[in-house]
């Protein structure tokens, strides 16, 4: 099994089980290495004093005439466990009946025959001891006395094992904890999976819990926005295909209906010139609902956004009152160009829909502005109508609505929605105020492009 395919939660109590491990080691080993140093140490430094002492005491006594070396050693006090080997004349004697030459390490007699005092570790008989040896010059002898460590020994094992085992309920420890940190780590992403569960299961309006934390608040935030952008456009798409299916059905039904009686009013001339005009209606309709239906749906595509370029308003303005049969009178422009980037069909549809608004809902177009205002070209379209009341001066930009007295006017209900949302595309916005004229005024604001003039006239909105 690789680390890979372990979830989250094993990893993370893996990570911290690992830190707690190599960390515990760490520790026992250089406190191990570090006691282990000081005790040997220690016990070296007492060994090497208690030798020169007991080793003074048996040159001393080996002076005094007529004594006995079995005598001196055992007179000699030596700490308990140890023992006392002493070499004169080629004749070796201890104070041990199981310990002789050969417990002494040949290096350590080799040291001391050349006159050099030693120490070295051995084993006698199983057991750990430390060997001192120092040469009696005056007496022509060598003394070895070799201490038992077996304490020592004993002690190092004891830390050894205690050591081990605070490493091993240190990893322990270790462990538990990242577990409870995977807990908590996992819990939050335990919520957002049982949300996303029961949100593809059609519950929408599910919602993460608010917290404090600000850390997990960043990604509860971002959650709970993502689902209300769903959630909306979820509604508005619903609402679209409701809107369609409304607003298609009328012109079908009236196809459907010219059609018939087409079929019925071939011997009436004109009735039959009535129908085939109304049935002509009712297509130009059809095609123009069509068409804006696909302009919105390039635009939330993001279609246009690749057909920018720079542009001159003034220009833009001028050419659309011109193609579209209106007088240039009606045209208000600055003395320096104002220049944008964008999509110059998609804003020449956004012109043309205003201006088509206004004819319709508004009395007619009386006049069209072009400036300046806070860094942004600003576009004016005011109308001689009844004006918009303030309370749908929002709702007129949203699909197929309608305000007031506009509702009983043709139209598909899609044009101002267009214009929003092209305006939006283009990184600016569109709203609906009074106009000095006591009609509607359509203000769009525009981003200027770089090397826009910032001298030209501002425009009163």
């Amino acid at each position: 099994m690789t680390a890979s395919s372990l979830g989250l939660r094993a990893r993370i109590t893996l990570v911290f089980g690992a830190l707690a491990l190599v960390v515990s080691v760490v520790l026992a080993l250089g406190t191990y290495l570090t006691a282990r140093h000081y005790l040997v140490e220690q016990r070296e430094r007492t060994a090497l004093r208690q030798a020169f002492v007991d080793a003074s005491f048996v040159r001393e006594g080996l002076l005094t005439s007529g004594t006995e070396v079995d005598d001196i050693l055992a007179s000699t006090s030596p700490p308990a466990g140890s023992v006392l080997i002493l070499n004169r004349g080629g004749q070796w004697y201890s104070s041990s009946l199981s310990a002789g030459r050969d417990a002494v390490p040949a290096e350590l007699r080799n040291s001391v025959t050349a006159g050099t005092a030693a120490s070295t570790w051995g084993r006698v008989g199983g057991e750990p001891v430390l060997a001192v040896g120092t040469p009696l010059t005056a007496v022509d002898a060598a003394f070895f006395e070799l201490s038992s460590a077996r304490e020592l020994s004993s002690t190092l094992r004891t830390l050894g094992w205690a050591l081990t085992g605070f490493a091993v309920l240190t990893t322990v420890g270790g462990s538990l904890i990242g577990r409870a940190a995977a807990r908590q780590v996992i819990t939050p992403l335990d919520g957002i999976a049982r949300a996303t569960a029961r949100i593809a299961g059609g519950d929408i309006a599910t919602r993460l819990e608010t917290t404090k934390d600000p850390d997990l608040s960043v990604i509860v935030g971002s959650f709970n926005a993502m689902v209300e952008a769903l959630q909306e456009r979820l509604d508005r798409d619903a609402r679209f295909a409701a809107d369609v299916s409304h607003e298609l059905r009328s012109p079908v039904t009236a196809m459907l209906t010219t059609v018939d009686v087409i079929e019925q009013a071939t011997s009436d001339p004109t009735r039959h010139t009535q129908s085939v005009a109304l049935l002509r209606r009712e297509v130009l309709r059809l095609s123009h609902a069509l068409e804006q239906l696909l302009a919105l749906g390039r635009l939330e595509a993001g279609v246009d956004a690749q057909e920018r370029r720079p542009l001159e308003l003034g220009e833009l303005l001028t050419n659309t009152l011109l193609s579209t049969h209106r007088p240039a009178e009606l045209l208000d422009l600055p003395a320096d160009p104002v220049n944008v980037e964008g999509d110059k069909g998609a804003l020449r549809r956004t012109v043309v829909n205003l201006l088509d608004n206004a004819d319709i809902h508004g009395g007619g177009v009386v006049r069209v502005g072009l400036g300046l205002a806070g860094g942004k070209a600003v576009v004016t379209v005011d109308d001689s109508g009844p004006g918009v009341p303030p309370g749908d001066r929002q709702r007129i930009f949203e699909r197929f609505s309608r305000s007031g007295s506009r509702a009983a006017r043709p139209g598909s209900g899609l044009g101002l929605s267009l214009v929003s949302e092209t305006v939006r595309a283009h990184g600016g916005d569109v709203r609906c105020a009074d106009s000095p004229d006591g009609g509607a005024r359509f203000v769009v604001r525009l981003p200027v492009s770089n090397g826009a003039p910032d001298d030209a006239r501002e425009v009163r909105s």
